[in-house]
C-alpha cells in the first residue's frame, strides 16, 4: 500500500514539473527573445538563445528605456496623486453636504462610468492636442478625467 502511494506521488511530481515548465516556458522565450534584433525574432531564429552582441544594457540605451520609464513613472504618481485628493474631496461633499447639487453631481460621476473609452477616445485625443494636454507632464489631466467617476463612486460608497 505505502509503494502504490508512493509512485502516485511520483508520477503526480512528474506531471506537475511538467506542467510546470509548459507554464513557465512563454516568460523565458520573452526573455529571450527581448534582447534579439528584430529579424532574430521575426525568423527561424526565434527559439535559438541570444548571440553576445546583444544584451540589455544595449538595448536600454539604444531605446530610451530610461527616459520612458521616467515619464511612465511621474504620469502615474501625478494621476494617482491627483485622483486621490481631487476625488477623496467631492466624495466627501456628495456625502455630506445633502442637496440638488449633490446628487446631480453624483449621478454625473457614476454616468461617467456608463461612457466607454473608444466612444471618446478620438475627440479625447483631438482636445488634447489643441489644449497641449499630449505631454507627459500634462496628461495626468486626462488620467483625472477618466478615473474621476469610478474614483468617486468608491469613495462616496466608502464614506
Amino acid at each position: 500500500m505505502r509503494k502504490k502511494k508512493q509512485i502516485q506521488d511520483t508520477v503526480m511530481v512528474v506531471f506537475l514539473s511538467i506542467l510546470a515548465l509548459l507554464y513557465v516556458y512563454p516568460i523565458v522565450m520573452i526573455l529571450f527573445n527581448s534582447v534579439k534584433r528584430e529579424t532574430a525574432i521575426t525568423t527561424s531564429g526565434a527559439f535559438t538563445l541570444p548571440t553576445a552582441d546583444t544584451n540589455y544594457a544595449n538595448a536600454i540605451a539604444s531605446k530610451g528605456f530610461l527616459q520612458s520609464l521616467g515619464y511612465s513613472l511621474l504620469i502615474t504618481i501625478t494621476s494617482v496623486a491627483a485622483i486621490l485628493i481631487c476625488c477623496s474631496m467631492c466624495a466627501w461633499y456628495i456625502t455630506r453636504v445633502k442637496g440638488k447639487l449633490s446628487k446631480i453631481l453624483y449621478y454625473l460621476f457614476v454616468f461617467s462610468m456608463v461612457v466607454p473609452f473608444q466612444m471618446v477616445m478620438f475627440t479625447l485625443s483631438q482636445t488634447a492636442d489643441s489644449l497641449n494636454l499630449n505631454k507627459p507632464w500634462n496628461i495626468w489631466i486626462i488620467y483625472l478625467g477618466f478615473g474621476a467617476g469610478l474614483a468617486v463612486f468608491m469613495f462616496a460608497g466608502f464614506m
